[in-house]
Order: C-alpha cells, then structure tokens, then sequence
C-alpha cells in the first residue's frame, strides 16, 4: 500500500496498535503523521525490527510465524 492510497492512514495506525499493544484510538491522537508519538514508541518499533530480521538469519524458511 502507498501513502497515496485511500485507507492508508488507517492500515498504519493498525499496525502501530498490533506492534505496540496501543489503541488505535491513542495512536490516532499523535496527529496527522505522528508527530505526537511517544518517543518509547520508536524503540518498540525498532527492537521488532531487529528481531524480524533475527528470525530471518537465524530460523528456517520453513519455521512456523506463530
């Protein structure tokens, strides 16, 4: 999805709730590009990036996601 798209907006602060366990009503409060955000917020975002790309040096193609 591009931020040009309709529903985009939407679709990250979904994803912002489901990395962060925030409500996507408090997420939605940090402004139009998330200005507002926690600077925690970051940190969370970068640590599941981190293991993301833990997960694919280290585990098979093959391991189940859940």
């Amino acid at each position: 999805m591009s931020p040009d798209d309709w529903g985009y907006r939407k679709a990250c602060i979904a994803a912002l709730a489901e990395a962060t366990a925030l409500s996507e009503r408090t997420i939605g409060n940090w402004g139009e590009n998330f200005q507002r955000r926690p600077q925690y917020v970051l940190h969370i975002l970068r640590m599941a990036d981190m293991l993301n790309q833990i997960r694919k040096i280290v585990l098979p193609p093959d391991f189940p996601k859940e």
